[in-house]
């Protein structure tokens, strides 16, 4: 495909509704404590913050979770959290949010992983983080190993979100990706790099522009080596696709097969203010597009559409299917003539 077609775009994004997406991964809640400052402490150095208010959002495979549900999908999570006050309430906020919470395990002892920012004059100034990354017990797993089994032909695509905080155990995860991979189920993963081989035979990673460097032993410095570092995770992970997010220089899209294909898509962001969970995003539409009937190409497309809106937005942010929609069908990326994706410095899939 050499062009992607907006009248495509606009078809896959109508399918949402009936797609169901399964989320497995590390949840974890994000507090923002909100305030300004106006001195300096006379006990210390530091930054005397007044407090203004408090606000939970949710984050990690929570966030990936919430991002499809805000985008039309049907959604379900499998995780642990920690039977605590946090736990409850990330459970209550998910299920506000309208994601199916019946595979969320609590732990006792375990802490729900708690991000606590501390923001004043919309800029962090510190994070306080609560957790425990250890590997989840034995008898978890085979617990969430029985329950995906159970409820795995209802999904149209997994997503395994890591944040390495002990969730995804590695063989878990292996016989996880096998059921799915046996019933021709897509499994889309946002790795970390410790992790990366844990997840071989998928069928798209999506590891940041630092991600890439460090899982594949090439220093990104141009395309050339842009090109050879795709290469090489495609050969490591044996995975149908990679993306590599690149911040303000967009994303490009690696497919395998008979020979590499790349296609660099370029970003859309006007203003950035906070990239937190931009990644969540670009996983949650790019799953949830290519679930509903769009090539991973299209699906890129509306992911990096998605990646422009949560950007401008500050703290752990979601785009609507409406936002979605309106950037779409105004987005300057589009050839108005012809609703033809063909922006200036795109290159649609190159052989090498």
């Amino acid at each position: 495909m050499s062009e992607v077609l907006l009248s495509r775009l606009v078809e896959t994004m109508d399918r949402f509704p009936s797609t169901r997406i399964l989320v497995v991964g590390d949840v974890m809640l994000d507090h923002y404590i909100w305030g300004r400052v106006d001195r300096i402490s006379p006990e210390a150095p530091v930054a005397v913050v007044g407090v203004t208010s408090d606000s939970y959002r949710l984050g990690g495979a929570a966030n990936v979770a919430h991002n499809i549900s805000r985008l039309g999908g049907s959604v379900s999570i499998l995780s642990v959290a920690g039977d605590d006050g946090e736990g409850i309430r990330l459970r209550e906020d998910m299920e506000r949010m309208g994601i199916d919470t019946t595979g969320l395990l609590f732990l006792h002892g375990r802490p729900t992983t708690t991000k606590s920012r501390i923001m004043a004059h919309n800029q962090q100034l510190l994070r306080i983080d609560r957790e425990i990354r250890s590997e989840i017990p034995e008898e978890t797993q085979k617990e969430s190993l029985e329950l995906y089994s159970r409820i795995l032909d209802s999904f149209q695509a997994i997503i395994f979100s890591d944040y390495a905080k002990g969730m995804l155990a590695p063989a878990m995860v292996r016989a996880m990706i096998d059921m799915a991979r046996d019933r021709d189920i897509p499994v889309f993963v946002d790795p970390k790099v410790a992790s990366i081989d844990f997840f071989r035979g998928v069928t798209l990673l999506t590891p940041n522009h630092l991600e890439a460097s460090r899982s594949s032993g090439i220093e990104i410095t141009d395309e050339a080596t842009l090109l050879l570092a795709g290469q090489t995770l495609l050969d490591r992970t044996a995975s149908q696709a990679v993306l590599i997010t690149r911040g303000e220089a967009g994303m490009t899209l690696f497919e395998g097969g008979d020979s590499l294909h790349a296609s660099h898509i370029p970003a859309v962001a006007q203003d950035v203010f906070d990239v937190t969970g931009a990644g969540d995003t670009v996983m949650a539409t790019l799953s949830l597009a290519h679930a509903a009937g769009a090539s991973l190409l299209e699906a890129a497309v509306l992911s990096n559409l998605a990646a422009g809106i949560v950007v401008g937005m500050v703290g752990t942010s979601t785009v609507s299917r409406d936002q979605l929609r309106e950037v779409l069908t105004l987005s300057s990326l589009f050839e108005t003539s012809r609703g033809v994706f063909r922006p200036a410095g795109f290159r649609p899939r190159v052989r090498l």
